[in-house]
């Protein structure tokens, strides 16, 4: 899975858009009202084209489908040294959200998002620490538990949970190794 911006310059909002909406159909619900706060939020993004907050979308290239939209925001955050990249608004595709989609792909979904966001940190949207905003509480128990196995195996610096948010502080300035 790979992180993909999203741009309405482009077309890649309107295909992600009409794939969603297709999605919708399938389970019984309409793109109009899917999600209607994140997916406002993250269109808004992908029409400003601001090259430090982007729309994101987790592409599966396996399966052919984006599996997650979100925002992708560089910024610099009091009580952090050095750039920050903050991934909130996250929403599942209506496949996943309703349960079409096997529950393994709920955790593969996670950790594409989580392997997405390093990505960005090391390239487009550089940045030293990575703060993921969780949509559920189970969210915040899976993200700990990852956290403690990198943090054990030397992949972060630390790892903190505040409320919602994960955060992720890296090693060094060096290039990580997607987890």
């Amino acid at each position: 899975m790979e992180i993909v911006r999203l741009l309405t310059s482009d077309d890649s909002w309107d295909k992600f858009e009409k794939e969603w909406a297709n999605q919708c159909e399938e389970v019984g619900d309409a793109f109009d009202s899917y999600g209607a706060g994140p997916v406002s939020v993250t269109r808004q993004l992908a029409q400003n084209g601001s090259q430090t907050e982007w729309a994101i979308a987790l592409f599966d290239a396996k399966n052919n489908r984006s599996v997650a939209c979100a925002c992708a925001i560089l910024a610099t955050q009091k009580g952090y040294t050095g750039k920050v990249l903050r991934i909130r608004e996250v929403i599942v595709c209506p496949l996943l959200d309703y349960g079409s989609l096997p529950e393994t792909e709920y955790v593969d979904t996670l950790i594409g998002l989580l392997n997405g966001a390093v990505k960005l940190s090391e390239s487009s949207l550089k940045a030293k620490h990575i703060k993921l905003h969780l949509r559920s509480p189970s969210d915040a128990i899976f993200f700990r538990a990852v956290g403690k196995s990198l943090d054990s195996q030397g992949v972060f610096a630390a790892t903190e949970s505040h409320g919602a948010w994960l955060s992720f502080t890296k090693q060094s300035s060096a290039p990580l190794r997607a987890v």
